[in-house]
């Protein structure tokens, strides 16, 4: 192959013009007209849109460029390379077909196809917020929430302009990297968000709607750091226990620590989600949102006593804790986090009157439960799942292996 000019491709016996044009046949009201990619091929010419429009007087057309006298285009510098690097992707698609030996067999109505395919960049943005759009559908407003806030930090880091999906790459990757801890932000959020992102670009490449080639993980590493220790001793489970309350929030943040703890360290977001039909012949049997798993564990008496204020006057329908009052499931999410927050804070206060030196979150209670399970002999089957721990597919076939009498047992010698 050899390039005789910049409009043209010499390929072996064929003759390709490809050329920037402003198509001022079509002129619209305001003025201007588009600007189109003009393919001729063995005589034939194909006009594909590029999605501008530009004002005649700004058009130099020698140099397929906007003038830098236009003043209605921010950067007359940016716009030139953008229009220039469609032109270039449409040659680069060419020679990919002759590279595979396809171009002297096709005809121009499937070339066009070709070209036609590839006629519009997969924005990262607008594909984003897409695919939350579809997420919401499906039920999953946690999931789509997890996207939605990475999708607010690469809209912060790109200053809100949308960029094409093909320009990531471990470069980019490594800038972003760099300005979301320059943030003081922490290693495991950077992780959270690339993992998301690299689920929507995979998401795109099974959609057939990015290339493979533009896949930009191969030699990144998403990086994790181990957290902190979050369990606290038998002792300080027994001052929370005993702590009197001296705010509505404070005895929130203690009813929702003890019904975690009380139900195997159940997170936040699934005892949220309670209803009283999920008490079923002395038992509370829910399905965890995360997993989906099952669980079903014994209305034991404290827990008991904990949830009767809140049983009152309520249907199976109702939520057992009062963090969820929307009829609406987008609005769940919301309300659960800011659950969870007003959850926290209460926590911290706890934790500062009861002297305990451990830094108290919603996530203690179920690694306090899983830690002291552990030092009571519990078999690491029962108590892993409660951790949530990378082996929990092998962890799940032994927890299928124990009786509920055997789980309740171990269980009642953990709350003891």
């Amino acid at each position: 192959m050899h390039i005789l000019h910049a409009n043209y491709m010499q390929i072996f016996s064929f003759m390709i013009s490809v050329k920037i044009i402003l198509d001022t046949r079509s002129r619209k009201k305001d003025g201007t007209s588009p600007l189109k990619l003009r393919f001729i091929f063995h005589g034939q010419t194909y006009h594909k849109a590029m999605g501008y429009s530009i004002d005649p007087k700004h058009w130099n057309e020698t140099g397929q460029k906007v003038k830098h006298s236009c003043k209605s285009i921010g950067s007359t510098t940016r716009f030139n390379a953008l229009i220039h690097s469609q032109k270039q992707k449409a040659l680069d698609v060419i020679t990919r077909l002759d590279e595979r030996g396809q171009l002297k067999r096709l005809s121009f109505p499937e070339i066009k196809k070709h070209l036609i395919g590839n006629q519009t960049d997969l924005m990262l943005l607008a594909y984003g917020e897409e695919v939350i759009a579809r997420i919401h559908k499906t039920g999953k407003h946690g999931n789509a929430r997890v996207y939605q806030l990475m999708l607010n930090s690469v809209r912060n880091f790109v200053k809100s302009k949308d960029i094409p999906m093909r320009q990531l790459s471990y470069r980019w990757l490594k800038r972003y990297e760099e300005w979301f801890l320059g943030k003081g932000n922490s290693i495991n959020g950077l992780a959270v968000n690339l993992r998301t992102l690299r689920a929507l670009i995979n998401r795109a490449i099974k959609e057939k709607l990015l290339s493979k080639e533009y896949y930009p993980f191969n030699e990144y590493v998403i990086k994790r750091e181990k957290t902190r220790k979050r369990a606290i001793r038998l002792e300080d489970i027994k001052k929370i226990k005993a702590f009197e309350p001296q705010t509505a929030r404070q005895k929130y943040a203690q009813d929702c620590f003890l019904i975690s703890f009380y139900l195997m360290g159940a997170s936040f977001v699934d005892i949220a989600h309670l209803t009283l039909g999920h008490i079923i012949d002395n038992r509370i049997e829910y399905k965890r949102r995360k997993t989906g798993r099952l669980h079903s564990i014994i209305l034991s008496k404290p827990l008991q006593d904990l949830l009767n204020p809140y049983l009152k006057n309520k249907t199976k329908e109702d939520y057992i804790l009062n963090v969820i009052q929307s009829d609406d499931p987008q609005r769940h999410v919301n309300e659960v986090h800011n659950g969870l927050r007003r959850f926290n804070i209460g926590l911290k206060e706890i934790g500062g009157l009861c002297n305990i030196q451990t830094p108290l979150t919603s996530y203690v209670a179920r690694h306090s439960y899983a830690t002291i399970a552990k030092y009571k002999g519990i078999p690491t089957a029962v108590i892993s799942e409660a951790l949530g721990h990378s082996s929990e597919d092998v962890t799940q076939i032994y927890l299928d292996s124990f009786d509920k009498d055997v789980l309740d047992n171990y269980h009642q010698r953990i709350i003891e």
